[in-house]
């Protein structure tokens, strides 16, 4: 598994407001017990005042909804933020301006097979706050992931189970839960498709389910939306995901009886300009 891990930087970039930046912000390797790794990363500051930088480490999983938790150091088994060291902890940061920070990872002759993570964060804040403003006010975090991958690499998945919730009103989407577990020990970015079939096989609707991370071991619950039109009826739900191997996928299926029929989306709203009568 060679390629980055965009969707977890997206949900952990969410910390960071507007002043400060870190490139690259995933990293992803491999390497083997007793191999050293290291990485420079370019911290910049594109706001207009000079900022103070601390540079700290963490763990961080996820609950089966995707909420990303964050804990100290060595808290998990995969953690591999006990690897790291970095320099410099503290630094003052020009407004517009950028400098490299670089960090160590050192793999543990005893490290287990699979991928293990952490995370570096990066908090900045005012060192000249202006006069009866609260300091936390002109606090930014921002933060770096990296994963190690320690061979051999085990990729496997599998689909758990299938929760329909049927809608309240026509109105309303009928949704779906699908649960997966990553049951080998790599990190995998998960992506796929939910079909619904009526009596015939027909396929009569599809939702793309939104990809997501799903770390070793541990299960994602991925919601599904399925709206309309479809008529009342007896019909046939169809998960497909991929976990990253390009030869394989798992599938689930769940019968399941629309018994009104499911309405289309609400069309959207007019524009104000189009209220109007369009711009002048």
């Amino acid at each position: 598994m060679k390629r980055a891990l965009p969707l977890l930087f997206l949900a952990l970039s969410a910390l960071a407001q507007s002043t400060l930046g870190v490139e690259p912000p995933v990293l992803l390797k491999e390497a083997r017990p007793g191999e050293s790794l290291t990485q420079t990363l370019m911290v910049y500051n594109v706001g207009t005042r000079q900022v103070r930088v601390r540079v700290s480490l963490g763990d961080w999983t996820y609950d089966p909804m995707g909420k990303i938790q964050f804990l100290p150091v060595g808290t998990l088994k995969e953690s591999a933020s006990p690897w790291a060291t970095f320099s410099p902890a503290e630094f003052l940061l020009e407004a517009k301006a950028s400098r490299p920070l670089t960090y160590t990872l050192t793999v543990p002759q005893n490290a287990a097979p699979g991928t293990h993570w952490g995370v570096l964060f990066l908090e900045s804040e005012d060192p000249n706050p202006p006069p009866g403003v609260p300091l936390a006010t002109f606090r930014v975090r921002m933060a770096h992931v990296f994963y190690v991958n320690v061979p051999p690499l085990k990729t496997e998945g599998r689909i758990t189970g299938i929760v329909p919730s049927a809608p309240k009103e026509a109105k309303d989407p009928y949704r779906f839960a699908l649960q997966y577990q990553n049951t080998g020990n790599t990190a995998q970015k998960l992506s796929g498709r939910f079909e619904v079939r009526d009596a015939s096989g027909r396929k009569v609707a599809q939702v793309e389910v939104e990809e997501v991370v799903v770390l070793p071991g541990q299960v994602r619950v991925l919601p599904v939306a399925l709206v309309g039109p479809l008529p009342a009826g007896s019909y046939t739900a169809l998960a497909i995901l991929n976990y990253g191997d390009p030869n394989k996928d798992v599938a689930a299926d769940l019968p399941f009886t629309l018994r009104t029929p499911l309405a289309a989306p609400p069309a959207p709203a007019p524009s104000q300009e189009g209220e109007k009568g369009g711009s002048p």
